[in-house]
C-alpha cells in the first residue's frame, strides 16, 4: 500500500478506535442484511464475537501502523473463517458490511479519499482471506 494511502488510513484510526464497539454493531447489522444465513452461526448472544471484531479491527489498525502485527491478524483471520468455507460472494458481503458500518460511524468524517483507500484496503484484505481460506480448505481435503 502506498504511505500516503497509509497516512489516510491512520487519520481516521483514533475516531473508529473510540468508536470501534459501535463500529462492531453495525458492521453485524449489515452482515446480517446481506446475508442472514450466517445469523444463526453466532448463536443467540454474540457480545463475544463483536469483542473479537473490535480486537481484531485495533490489531488490524495496528498492523498498517507498523506492518509487523499484520500477518499474525491475517493468520488469526483464516484460522477463524476457514471451517466456515466462505466464497467470494460472502467475503465480498463482508467487505462490504466492513465499509457500510465504518460509513455509518464515521459518516462525514470519512472524507473520500479515507473512503476510497478504506475500500482498498478491505478488498485486499477480503481478497486475501479468500484465497488463503481456499488455500487452508484445500491443504485439509
Amino acid at each position: 500500500m502506498d504511505p500516503n494511502d497509509v497516512d489516510e488510513m491512520r487519520s481516521s484510526f483514533s475516531t473508529i478506535f473510540a468508536r470501534k464497539a459501535e463500529l462492531a454493531e453495525r458492521f453485524y447489522s449489515h452482515l446480517f442484511v446481506h446475508l442472514p444465513e450466517v445469523e444463526e452461526l453466532f448463536g443467540d448472544d454474540f457480545s463475544k464475537q463483536k469483542e473479537m471484531f473490535a480486537s481484531m479491527l485495533t490489531y488490524c489498525l495496528k498492523g498498517v501502523a507498523n506492518s509487523q502485527s499484520m500477518p499474525h491478524a491475517q493468520a488469526g483471520l483464516i484460522k477463524i473463517h476457514a471451517r466456515f468455507n466462505l466464497g467470494s460472494r460472502e467475503m465480498e458481503l463482508a467487505g462490504k458490511a466492513v465499509m457500510a458500518a465504518l460509513e455509518d460511524v464515521l459518516g462525514n468524517d470519512l472524507s473520500p479519499k479515507q473512503r476510497a483507500v478504506w475500500e482498498q484496503a478491505i478488498s485486499g484484505v477480503m481478497q486475501l482471506l479468500l484465497t488463503e481460506t481456499e488455500a487452508e480448505l484445500a491443504a485439509q481435503s
